[in-house]
């Protein structure tokens, strides 16, 4: 008797061992799919601002990418300016919770950090060799190579609207987030971001050029709210 419940316990103990080394593995399989599919292919986007209306409300949830090319038109995610460093498992973890609650829980960190580290989208709309100015909140843009300048939308594959409503009446537009803008000419590897709310937004009239090497990723498409969903 005492022999059949020694190795009754045995079998037991080897099973349940081997039930916590198997959702072990596949916890940990999970967390390195996961991890791979957040880094290379696809991550989460929450818009914490106004700045892309019309196409975009606040609180819109997007999926972004950082495969491919950046081009004219598209909405682009910037890289944070702040991030404090979070380890491989809190990294996927950060983003797994963030995406299943609808980006209502962020990721784990605390202080001005946080703040400053949300991803930031904007429209790409200068190209490195572009010279271009600005009239009334429209850019204007002559190509490298090209002789005259065209509209932003004029040169643009991606369909887009911009917002420059809401402003008083007499407003100057070279106040704030200018709709006036002197020619200037980008260099290799320099692009110029603009907000779809050209009013309010923050973008290259105040940062200035961006690198290719502070873009995230590009915008692909809203899955929340539902009544934006869609390609970008």
């Amino acid at each position: 008797m005492a022999r059949f419940v020694y190795e009754f316990s045995y079998k037991e103990r080897k099973k349940l061992r081997n039930r916590i080394l198997f959702f072990v593995g596949l916890f940990l399989l999970i967390v390195g799919l996961n991890t791979l599919i957040f880094k290379f292919l696809l991550f989460p986007v929450v818009v914490k601002s106004d700045s892309m209306l019309p196409r975009v409300d606040q609180g819109g949830l997007l999926l972004a990418s950082p495969i491919g090319s950046v081009e004219r038109g598209s909405p682009v995610v910037l890289k944070p300016q702040m991030k404090e460093k979070l380890g491989a498992v809190s990294s996927f973890a950060s983003k797994f919770v963030s995406f299943v609650t609808f980006q209502q829980v962020q990721d784990f960190q605390r202080g001005t950090n946080a703040v400053a580290a949300g991803n930031v989208l904007r429209r790409v709309v200068g190209l490195p060799g572009d010279t271009l100015y600005m009239k009334d909140y429209i850019l204007y843009i002559k190509p490298a190579g090209e002789d005259h300048f065209l509209t932003e939308f004029e040169l643009s594959d991606v369909s887009y609207d911009i917002n420059v409503s809401g402003l008083p009446e007499g407003w100057d537009n070279i106040m704030g987030a200018a709709g006036t803008m002197e020619e200037v000419t980008l260099g290799s590897g320099e692009y110029f971001l603009l907000c779809d709310n050209r009013t309010i937004g923050v973008d290259s009239r105040i940062w200035g050029v961006i690198s290719k090497n502070e873009i995230a990723g590009k915008a692909l498409f809203q899955y929340f709210p539902f009544s934006g969903f869609g390609g970008l």
